[in-house]
């Protein structure tokens, strides 16, 4: 009996020691085998991954459109509305999938052309895959009755945001999908960032738009998850209706949708055979009024900010302005350009109707040129005025700045009790060149957005 007893105890603890050595030596295991990244073949185009992993990633595909592109306006809307400090945040992957390597190849050049600067500082990246990489997309089921063209279209549109999605996986904490025809809402990063943190319920999709697949937002661990899902499906139905099948199989019963929308649809006609498709979003809420050009800029101050009235609000202008208090004499407000601008005019209104009194009473502005090199102010400055009664104006100014200049500089000439409020700061660039030859200004463009 106890030779028996001891035979079993040995054979339980071989047993153990054996299913210890399956733990520690899985042949399988559903995280490691099933749920990372798929080994699609990438074409790095421009730019790099980040070294650090940021909070959100923007995926945008992209084809060529019979009629207009919106592709270099919607990632010029992405920068332009967030700041500085977003940008840190910010990732932005175009994946180019068309299937001319040739028109992908000079697509790729003109966004280089254009935002060499973000690609530098590691906010753009722009890939391709390959055509051989792709399932069949011709000879497929035609369910819903479609056209042979139609299902080919949406079946290849769902392999491209598959690829998409597969590469974005571990680069951000979180993963926004865009078409690639939208225009953005002033610090639509900091709105989504704050609506995540406060929203404690599970999900696996929040809408920031109420329109198709735009402005869909996902966590990093789902991406693959994603593109599994529109990859095992890709041929049975659109992407949109494929979105809403994957957040309903993973329990979210309805679609969480935050308003107003951050995002709205700007195209006039459809990637598809070049179709009328004017779709707007109703929900979506831009009250920025035109003021100036946008030059890119970033903001700094030494007045000590009231609440959230940031120097951001006036760099990336929305409702909100910047608010300061304890006004003391040299305190200053000052903007840094990205780049170099010749401007002609500028315009500074401090106060608001509700807060008539929170202007600047004395103060100069200054331009100045030679960034510093911590990127906050310049070296040099050249006063070019005074404010009055609150505001400043100076048109034609072309003589007075000497050029380009790198900053613009607000400073308080005397101590005030009461706050300060710089409502908006227009900036007009000039866009004209002098032909030494013939001494004549020809307008090149005229363009006036806001600030």
């Amino acid at each position: 009996m106890k030779i028996e007893l001891s035979k079993k105890m040995v054979a339980v603890e071989i047993d153990g020691k054996r299913r210890k050595e399956v733990q520690d030596n899985r042949l399988f295991e559903v995280n490691r085998d099933t749920l990372q990244k798929l080994d699609i073949p990438y074409k790095y185009l421009l730019g790099s991954q980040p070294g650090t992993k940021r909070f959100l990633s923007i995926g945008i595909s992209s084809v060529k459109r019979k009629k207009e592109s919106y592709l270099l306006t919607t990632i010029q809307s992405i920068f332009s509305h967030c700041s500085q400090d977003e940008l840190n945040e910010l990732v932005v992957v175009i994946y180019l999938a068309d299937t001319s390597h040739t028109y992908n190849q000079n697509t790729a050049e003109e966004i280089q052309k254009q935002f060499s600067l973000e690609i530098a500082s590691g906010h753009l990246i722009v890939i391709r895959s390959y055509n051989n990489a792709y399932p069949p997309l011709n000879g497929l089921k035609r369910n819903y009755n479609d056209a042979p063209e139609r299902v080919s279209f949406r079946s290849k549109q769902n392999v491209d945001y598959a690829f998409l999605v597969n590469f974005c996986a571990n680069l951000t904490q979180y993963y926004l999908m865009l078409e690639d025809d939208v225009t953005c809402s002033s610090h639509f990063l900091t709105s989504i960032k704050t609506y995540v943190n406060k929203n404690t319920s599970p999900w696996t999709t929040i809408a920031f738009s109420n329109l198709g697949y735009i402005g869909k937002l996902y966590r990093n661990e789902d991406l693959p998850k994603l593109a599994r899902f529109l990859l095992l499906f890709y041929d049975e139905m659109p992407c949109d209706w494929l979105l809403d099948l994957f957040y309903k199989s993973k329990a979210q019963k309805d679609i969480i949708r935050y308003k107003p929308s951050l995002f709205q649809h700007i195209g006039k006609y459809s990637s598809f055979q070049g179709t009328q498709n004017r779709l707007l979003d109703k929900d979506f809420a831009e009250v920025v009024q035109t003021f100036g050009d946008r030059p890119l800029a970033s903001c700094f101050t030494d007045i000590k900010v009231y609440k959230d009235n940031t120097p951001d609000n006036v760099c990336f202008q929305g409702p909100n302005f910047f608010w300061g208090i304890e006004i003391h004499l040299g305190n200053y407000f000052t903007m840094v350009f990205q780049e170099p601008i010749n401007i002609k005019k500028i315009s500074i209104v401090t106060g608001t109707s509700e807060h008539p009194y929170d202007v600047l009473k004395s103060g100069t502005v200054q331009v100045g040129k030679e960034k510093e090199q911590n990127q906050e102010s310049c070296k040099t400055f050249t006063k070019i005025g005074e404010f009055e009664n609150g505001n400043f104006v100076l048109d034609n100014i072309n003589q007075a700045t000497g050029g380009s200049i790198d900053c613009l500089k607000i400073q308080v000439s005397a101590p005030q009790d009461n706050w300060l409020i710089i409502q908006k700061i227009g900036i007009w660039v000039r866009t004209e060149t002098i032909h030494n030859d013939t001494a004549s200004h020809v307008v090149l463009a005229s363009k006036l957005v806001q600030l």
